[in-house]
């Protein structure tokens, strides 16, 4: 495999994976439900659909 054909497929994958992720958040903020993202300091941070945040470390 050729380096043109795995940063093909490297792109590819990360696409699908950030479609579902952003499909994943979009429904449990029409669920009401609450997700976990890392801060810019790699701590765990709540994130509510109503744009609240909370430190999930705790």
């Amino acid at each position: 495999m050729t380096d043109d054909e795995m940063t093909k497929k490297s792109d590819e994958a990360f696409a699908a994976l950030q479609s579902a992720v952003s499909e994943a958040i979009d429904r449990k903020r029409r669920l009401g439900q609450y997700w976990v993202v890392a801060d810019a300091n790699g701590q765990p941070v709540k994130v509510y659909p109503e744009n609240s945040v909370d430190s999930a470390a705790e």
